[in-house]
């Protein structure tokens, strides 16, 4: 099937008419019908209804069209990719890490780079089977044969809350009084550091107190800002409200690490020296 038929289909249900469509793709109007009944043929079914005030898709029409864009859209993408000499890349970046993404994007130059947001262990799964070239999440605890992971920033955890809250003029919190106060964790990423985080407190025989959960790391800023409770997942490169203050943890709580992971096999130089560049700047 030529691709261009396809393309003239979309342009004629775009435009509700054959004598706009071809206006738009200057082309002659009788051309543009010929066309049409070629594909239509090929096809097998009628896909437009034809009247005096224009064209509409039938029923066939929009099944047809709703899977054949998809075949042109990724068709595009393929001949942008040959022609861009398999220069693009995909970046995976979890939640609540627009800022270190930013600065490993401030390194790049030339490198065609496309950042999807998902969970580190969707990560994982997306480097092991090719589809992603590299991403940005959290420390987890092991990884497959064929991902490399190198540590790109550790961040000493501290308690999220709000200025009003009673433990907010002290110099630092402790675990003991954090137990008490509900604890606000943002879903969109199993944090390898929410684990330890839970686990500081069993360690000394503490039993926090989980408050409602967020969807995402934004959320949870906002949530806090109401009153929610505090948060621990919340790194201080993160911009929070003025309302809102960071507050050390007294005891020693493991740092929530950040790292950049890729597969060995990818041809990704650039994207490995500006995530080493800003492992070194810290």
């Amino acid at each position: 099937m030529d691709l261009r038929y396809v393309r003239y289909a979309m342009a004629i249900a775009r435009a509700g008419s054959l004598r706009r469509a071809a206006a738009a793709l200057h082309i002659a109007q009788p051309t543009l019908s010929e066309q049409l009944r070629a594909l239509e043929k090929e096809v097998g079914v009628e896909l437009f209804s034809r009247s005096s005030s224009g064209v509409q898709l039938t029923e066939a029409g929009e099944a047809f069209l709703a899977q054949a864009t998809v075949a042109v859209d990724a068709f595009d993408r393929a001949v942008a990719a040959a022609r861009s000499g398999g220069r693009d890349a995909r970046l995976g970046v979890a939640d609540g890490l627009a800022d270190v993404v930013a600065r490993v994007l401030s390194q790049l130059h030339g490198l065609r780079l496309r950042v999807a947001p998902m969970s580190t262990a969707e990560q994982i799964i997306s480097i092991v089977d090719g589809t992603l070239q590299a991403g940005l999440g959290y420390a987890p605890g092991s990884l497959p044969r064929g991902v490399a992971r190198m540590l790109v920033h550790r961040f000493p955890v501290r308690a999220l809350m709000h200025r009003d809250h009673p433990l907010a003029g002290a110099d630092a919190v402790s675990l003991a009084d954090l137990a008490a106060e509900p604890l606000v964790m943002p879903e969109s990423d199993a944090v390898a550091g929410a684990r330890r985080f839970l686990e500081g407190f069993v360690r000394h025989r503490l039993h926090p107190r989980l408050g409602p959960s967020a969807a995402t790391h934004d959320l949870a800023i906002t949530m806090i800002e109401r009153g929610a409770g505090y948060t621990l997942c919340v790194h201080e490169g993160t911009p929070v409200p003025d309302a809102l203050t960071f507050l050390p943890v007294k005891e020693d709580v493991p740092p929530l690490e950040v790292v950049f992971l890729w597969n060995r096999q990818a041809d990704v130089p650039e994207l490995v020296s500006a995530a080493r560049h800003v492992a070194r700047t810290g």
